[in-house]
């Protein structure tokens, strides 16, 4: 149905639907990013009850991960073919439903088919259609809405605050079908009725309340009305997978990827070998991902500051912070460790949203779905070594205090890259 009200009344951000969408987008990312995340609470009980490794346990996030990388071209292709939205839902079924295979697994292979399941799910919901999704909605703002959407991977864990209480009260296995009824029957039905694609389908444009009214109708006028073709055209999909911004993008996603992945899996098994209990880890956990949420919002000052500014920031408080945690033995006091879980997740914060705002800005355009889909796939790959690496290395050693100096030996090598970044980048972006 057309809308009667004339196009400037049309136009006036009283209530602009672009804070509906990144909401949504944010809740969906909590939701699938908390459940998938939740493995490192399910070690002890699953090592207690089939003798499982610690990387054995870890291998089924790496498979996860490899499995997500895979997925993610394909999901960016559906995102330009078939619609976010409908990308979107579909991914949260696929990930609520492999959450109910946790209540049958009696071997390692059920537990990986469970998470390569919810994997698919996770990489058709998460960050291959956020950042298609809110570059169609916020322009001038972008950093401002990678950041609030990206302090998901933070949220995440507030979720996992229930986890050791579901798994006291119904065990491990019925903490999963907790899990799958909250994704099926929450996060699936408010996806499916409110996310919307593009401005254009309630009637606005991006960025609309950081607008004038002239500008909204400017750009409203632009985007329905076919102008004339003017400079080249944009460059093909396979020229944008073969440049030089690229491949630097795609080694500070793989490096984003191992430090978050390896962290994720294991700080709450690390704090435990420290003398704390599940409940004291699940605390520490939580501080971790309130940390990344406070460097998520921090990072928005990237719109002024600069992206890559903002990147080595993060990579500052992320090379103390592996010190301090590499350097905790038992009986340290426990205020060291929190330190060092507070600094490693405000480094993820900053780096992770630093890294999606100069891919949304860098490599946009018609072919957005299908480069980060590819983007992912490379960050599929190396969050599953990542995921992997130092459950091996605890397994050899007894301790995870190397795995910890190699992320220190990666952080140095994304400074390196955003370093080469920002000397080649078109202007505007520092």
């Amino acid at each position: 149905m057309i809308d009667p009200r004339p196009l400037e009344d049309r136009l006036k951000p009283r209530f602009w639907y672009g804070w509906i969408v990144l909401t949504i987008v944010f809740g969906a990312m909590v939701t699938l990013i908390g459940v998938r995340n939740s493995l490192g609470f399910f070690f002890k009980d699953m090592g207690s009850e089939f003798g499982w490794t610690r990387a054995q346990i870890a291998a089924a996030y790496s498979i996860g991960m490899i499995v997500q990388g895979a997925a993610s071209p394909l999901v960016g292709w559906l995102s330009d073919r078939w619609g976010l939205r409908q990308t979107i839902s579909a991914g949260i079924l696929i990930g609520g439903g492999a959450l109910l295979l946790g209540f049958v697994i009696q071997n390692l292979w059920q537990l990986y088919l469970m998470y390569a399941f919810l994997s698919v799910g996770f990489a058709a919901v998460t960050f291959v259609p956020q950042t298609h999704i809110l570059s169609n909605w916020f322009v001038k703002r972008r950093a401002l809405a990678m950041g609030v959407s990206t302090s998901s991977q933070g949220s995440a864990t507030f979720i996992n605050l229930a986890t050791p209480a579901l798994i006291g009260l119904l065990g491990w296995r019925g903490s999963y079908i907790a899990l799958a009824s909250f994704v099926l029957l929450i996060t699936f039905p408010i996806s499916v009725a409110f996310l919307r694609n593009d401005p254009a389908e309630k009637s606005t444009v991006p960025d609309a309340p950081f607008l004038s009214i002239e500008e909204r109708m400017a750009l409203s006028a632009r985007r329905t009305i076919p102008l004339p073709m003017e400079g080249p055209a944009p460059p093909g999909v396979w020229s944008q997978i073969f440049s030089l911004h690229f491949f630097l993008l795609a080694g500070l996603n793989a490096i984003n990827a191992f430090l978050f992945a390896g962290t994720v899996v294991h700080i709450v098994p690390h704090a435990m070998d420290q003398g704390f209990t599940l409940t004291e880890g699940s605390l520490i956990f939580i501080v971790w991902g309130g940390s990344i949420i406070a460097g998520n919002l921090a990072s928005s000052v990237s719109d002024n500051f600069g992206q890559l500014r903002v990147y080595l920031l993060g990579a500052l408080f992320g090379t103390v912070s592996v010190t301090i945690l590499g350097h905790i033995e038992l009986g340290a006091h426990p205020a060291r460790f929190f330190a060092g879980a507070i600094m490693s997740g405000f480094s993820l914060g900053l780096l992770r949203s630093a890294v999606f705002s100069l891919t949304g800005g860098l490599l946009e355009g018609p072919n957005s779905g299908k480069i980060n889909g590819t983007i992912m796939l490379v960050f599929g790959v190396f969050g599953a070594i990542g995921a992997y690496v130092p459950g091996a290395i605890f397994d050899g050693s007894g301790n995870y205090r190397i795995a910890f100096l190699l992320m220190t030996m990666i952080l140095a090598l994304g400074v390196t890259l955003a370093t080469v970044l920002g000397r080649t980048s078109k202007p505007g972006v520092h």
